[in-house]
């Protein structure tokens, strides 16, 4: 057992005086966007891509909330701790947060949530929301196992693509569970000048796909650039079909509660591996 059990929040507390000019993207970075996906922003983002405030100012915005209006907009309680971090950290501070966009149709059975964080340096980093708990997304989530491409999917590519028609520089994307699934699939089917552009791909514990999709020449052509990290008793980052390489970070959680992104522990700039 290790004596310290240091999660993103701890990261935060220890890297967060550093901007991104002084200490590129990492992937503890990725997660901690993912992370904050999944906050229900309803009103308090717009949704025009060319509109964008401060992690900053919507960390304000929260901490004038009523506790029951808080705590109906959160996943878990630890996201107030996160969002409120996130504000006053120098490192996410500034970053600025346009086009969160949610989506939920029963009919289609889609359920799909994105917002994008505006880097210092122009870069775009488009982050989509996991599995929430609707019954339509519960219905999409099955869907993954035998649809070729289900809305959400979709949704994500049209999403990214949008993004990099408006901002012109770098591009991120990441998610967790089902938001990681979403993000290598954007990467993968989204048109090629744009594939060009993306930097990385941060899938955490997000399942794979079916055999066509993994036969994509887009696949091929971001492989090495898709960055995959499973806690080491990972249920849904093993479902259907992977070629990617993958790094196993040390929950500490058992079970299922291992895909809890914050029982994921972090160790300086980056996680606690282990070798299997």
């Amino acid at each position: 057992m290790r004596d310290i059990m240091a999660n993103m929040l701890d990261y935060m507390a220890w890297r967060g005086d550093l901007p991104f000019s002084q200490s590129p993207v990492s992937p503890v970075d990725g997660l901690i966007l993912s992370t904050l996906s999944y906050i229900q922003f309803d009103n308090m983002l717009s949704n025009n891509p060319h509109e964008a405030i401060t992690l900053s100012e919507l960390s304000q915005m929260f901490l004038e909330l009523s506790e029951e209006a808080v705590k109906s907009r959160l996943r878990t309680l630890k996201d107030a701790e996160l969002i409120q971090a996130l504000g006053e950290s120098r490192r996410f501070g500034s970053l600025r947060l346009t086009a969160a966009e949610e989506l939920l149709d029963e009919e289609k059975e889609l359920q799909f949530a994105a917002i994008t964080l505006l880097l210092e340096d122009g870069s775009a980093f488009a982050v989509f929301r996991g599995t929430d708990g609707t019954l339509t997304g519960w219905k999409e989530d099955l869907n993954l196992s035998f649809l070729d491409e289900i809305p959400g999917q979709r949704a994500a590519r049209d999403y990214l693509e949008k993004i990099a028609g408006i901002y012109p520089g770098r591009l991120y994307t990441a998610g967790h569970s089902k938001g990681g699934n979403l993000a290598v699939y954007a990467a993968i089917r989204c048109e090629d000048h744009i594939r060009n552009r993306i930097q990385a791909v941060y899938n955490y514990d997000g399942p794979g796909f079916l055999k066509k999709v993994l036969a994509d020449p887009g696949y091929r052509e971001i492989l090495n650039r898709v960055h995959t990290f499973v806690p080491q008793s990972s249920v849904v980052g093993m479902l259907l079909e992977h070629e990617e390489p993958y790094t196993v970070v040390h929950s500490t959680e058992e079970g299922l509660l291992q895909h809890e992104p914050y029982s994921w522990e972090v160790q300086g700039s980056g996680f606690a591996e282990l070798r299997k």
